[in-house]
């Protein structure tokens, strides 16, 4: 057997990688579209879940004013707190206010003056919003473009 000098022995070896030079590049390509569509869709869920935390923490609140606000004003001052409190979301938030008197046990109804409001009388608050999504995935796995959020509190009206 005749050994091989250095230089014929790298020649050899680098003759046998030469034709896998680009397979970095072409694996890349084939697996870089799914890595950003994983990471640009939990970025655009996450979005989605920081837009329903709002308003669920909206609607508690407004729920709470409605509950200590025996000013006369109380849907308007409910309204304004949830508003408020979703003032940096894009597009309209929908707010629904509700009342159940005696005691919460009549149905829900459309609130009058909370002057004329009884201690124990429920206070419903509903709030809506279109969440859209900023990326295509939702729509491609059948998703839809806008991701209807709700959250509704309820509050015992605590009296004047």
């Amino acid at each position: 057997m005749i050994a091989e000098s250095g230089s014929n022995l790298v020649s050899r070896i680098r003759r046998r990688i030469r034709p896998e030079r680009g397979a970095a590049a072409v694996e890349f390509a084939i697996v870089a579209p799914l890595l950003f569509i994983l990471v640009f869709g939990i970025i655009d869920f996450g979005f989605g879940f920081h837009a329903w935390n709002a308003i669920e923490n909206s609607a508690r609140e407004g729920a709470r004013v409605g509950a200590t606000d025996a000013s006369g004003n109380a849907v308007a001052d409910i309204t304004a707190r949830v508003q408020n409190g979703t003032s940096f979301l894009t597009g309209p938030v929908t707010v629904l206010v509700q009342c159940s008197s005696n005691n919460g046990t009549g149905p829900f109804s459309s609130c009058g003056s909370s002057a004329n409001w009884n201690e124990g009388d429920l206070i419903k608050v509903t709030v809506s919003y279109d969440y859209n999504f900023m990326t295509p995935l939702p729509t491609m796995i059948g998703m839809g473009k806008q991701l209807h959020e709700k959250a509704v509190a309820e509050s015992r009206f605590e009296g004047n």
